[in-house]
């Protein structure tokens, strides 16, 4: 009792002493987990508004990228589309390796758009591997124009003249008496002229042929060389190859009707040929003549699970041969392009109204283009489940200042499959600064 007593003097605490109660423990455990399961919780929201606002910044950038890139491109068109004499009020090309509603021509302008969904043009099955998928994309109303394919057509260089060097202006002459077989050149597609020195089979040429106040041009492949059946004259012929039509000059009359170079069931003569001037562009390999393509397709991604996003893409192609010279990605998120004309429909200097490409030709308003507007609607690349997109996404269309106007753009529906992606629209209007554009 006494060595109990002694101990328990030199230990005064010791018979107080005790741990956590199994009760505290799972409060204080509980209490750390709900910390945690918070801070856990708040750092996903922090992670995924992060990736938000990087897709939306992703997302934003390249769609202002390239609204830079086609206002560079539109700037620039029309360069020398004329060669270094008058400009073409429309230039008119053949390639038998487009699509059938295209084959029997088409019409080159320093800046044109058609509606998607369309195919689109290639000369070759080689060249269309190049052209990646095109919408609609699921969801998407074939009726309906969500998009444009927008077509920008001008030279890299002032043209030059052939390979050897020597003079490239040329005069037809009388196509009725001096072509073979006494055809002239309107159902033959030889050209009589007073020399050929220089010109050499496959170098394209461009006919400019003063037509009722205007100027057509004509692409003009060369497959043949040679002495006319008239002594008095050499010739170029055009016939056997993909890039000019078979029934020669005469199938280009619908177009150049609907061009409004000629009337309402008018057609070429022969003597609609004489004097014309032909300019030699050289080589169809050397391509300083060039398309640029731009239309909304579809990337997909297998190394990412095949996943697919619409995409801006930009194609060019050399405008002597129809050969894809390059094919692009510009912006991830596209969903639409749309392009509007402005018209000085009563020669002031100013807009009057807002067309359509087809209204623009429609109307006979290709030389009174003073602008093009186009807009562009993009999305994000990844859905956020807790937002639901409108139905509709307006795009803000322009006002009409009077005149024949105005068309506007078509709001873009978002396809239910689509809903829950975040959309943004961006516009812009480039003016039509170059002075060989058509006036």
């Amino acid at each position: 009792m006494a060595l109990h007593a002694a101990q328990a003097a030199d230990h005064p605490h010791a018979a107080r002493q005790r741990g956590f109660s199994l009760v505290e423990l799972l409060v204080a455990l509980v209490a750390g987990l709900i910390f945690s399961i918070s801070v856990l919780l708040v750092q996903a929201a922090l992670t995924r508004q992060n990736v938000q606002m990087s897709d939306t910044l992703q997302r934003d950038n390249q769609a202002r990228a390239a609204l830079d890139l086609l206002t560079r491109d539109i700037s620039n068109a029309g360069f020398m589309l004329g060669g270094a004499q008058a400009p073409c009020d429309t230039l008119l090309a053949y390639d038998s390796g487009m699509p059938v509603s295209l084959s029997s021509g088409f019409s080159e302008t320093p800046v044109s758009a058609t509606a998607q969904p369309t195919a689109l043009p290639t000369s070759s099955a080689s060249s269309a591997a190049a052209y990646p998928t095109i919408l609609p994309m699921p969801g998407y109303p074939t009726s309906a124009q969500y998009t444009d394919l927008v077509q920008i057509t001008a030279a890299t260089t002032a043209l030059q003249p052939a390979s050897s060097g020597t003079a490239n202006a040329y005069v037809v002459r009388n196509s009725t008496t001096q072509s073979q077989n006494g055809q002239g050149a309107l159902n033959s597609s030889v050209l009589p002229l007073g020399s050929t020195a220089g010109i050499s089979v496959g170098d394209t040429l461009l006919l400019r042929m003063p037509l009722n106040g205007k100027l057509a041009c004509f692409r003009v492949p060369v497959s043949d060389v040679g002495p006319s059946t008239s002594p008095s004259s050499t010739f170029i012929d055009s016939k056997n190859t993909q890039l000019f039509p078979s029934q020669a000059y005469s199938a280009f009359d619908s177009l150049l009707v609907s061009a409004g170079l000629l009337p309402a069931g008018g057609a070429l003569s022969n003597a609609d040929f004489t004097q014309s001037r032909l300019t030699d562009l050289g080589p169809a390999s050397a391509g300083n003549l060039q398309s640029v393509l731009y239309y909304v397709g579809q990337a997909t991604y297998a190394n990412a699970g095949n996943v697919s996003f619409p995409m801006l893409m930009r194609v060019v192609v050399n405008a002597q041969n129809d050969a894809v010279i390059s094919a692009s990605p510009v912006a991830a998120g596209v969903v639409s392009l749309q392009v509007l004309f402005g018209v000085d429909e009563s020669n002031s200097g100013s807009v009057d109204h807002y067309l359509t490409w087809a209204d623009v030709v429609a109307g006979n308003y290709q030389s009174a283009v003073r602008s093009v507007l186009f807009a562009v609607v993009t999305r994000t690349l990844h859905p956020d489940p807790k937002y639901t997109a409108p139905a509709s996404i307006v795009i803000p269309s322009p006002k009409d200042n009077g005149g024949a106007g105005p068309d506007g753009f078509t709001d873009y529906a978002v396809p239910g499959s689509a809903a829950n992606f975040r959309y943004s629209v961006l516009e812009s209007e480039v003016a039509i600064r170059n002075s060989l554009w058509p006036h």
